[in-house]
């Protein structure tokens, strides 16, 4: 993974896909969305760490880090059977994010949990089920541009019947990268 990721491009691009997946909840929004109301039932976004990977350093200038997502999946406490519902919102929203790259140049997702929030602001009124993953990504931008041009055949020849001028005296070592 060399390309720099735009974390706030990262977390539209989640947001945007889970409002596709999942149109039967009023609301898909990151968490630091300004709004007076929330709709439910409704799904909250946010980035909630950057653990840093030191054992995976890519050679490139950048952080090898583990980002952690959550999603908060909440219900109003009118929704019918609603502590059935969430949990079963809850777990397919893991299912789906589960091994998803959402279209970003980082890591398959893998779901660490799935857990009430009982901790959360809004409770009292709302069931809310957390669902926690992560992504390995390499943050920065890679000291290493590449601007030339990827070779697509492993060619190889003895000296000194080397260099531009012995190109006919190479063999092609196998079929193409």
């Amino acid at each position: 993974m060399t390309e720099a990721v735009d974390l706030g491009a990262a977390l539209d691009k989640i947001v945007a896909d889970l409002a596709t997946k999942f149109p039967t909840f009023k609301t898909v929004a990151a968490e630091d969305e300004g709004r007076k109301e929330l709709q439910v039932p409704a799904i909250i976004v946010q980035f909630s760490g950057i653990e840093p990977e030191p054992d995976k350093d890519p050679h490139t200038g950048q952080l090898s880090a583990r980002l952690r997502v959550e999603a908060r999946v909440v219900m109003g406490h009118r929704t019918p059977q609603v502590r059935r519902e969430v949990i079963k919102a809850a777990a397919a929203l893991g299912v789906y994010v589960q091994n998803n790259r959402f279209g970003i140049p980082w890591g398959a997702a893998v779901v660490v949990g799935m857990d009430p929030d009982e901790f959360a602001p809004i409770v009292e009124t709302h069931d809310v089920w957390m669902v926690e993953w992560g992504h390995t990504l390499d943050l920065g931008d890679s000291y290493f541009v590449d601007d030339g041009v990827t070779p697509t055949e492993i060619l190889t020849s003895w000296a000194p019947e080397i260099g531009p001028s012995n190109q006919g005296s190479y063999a092609s070592e196998g079929p193409d990268v």
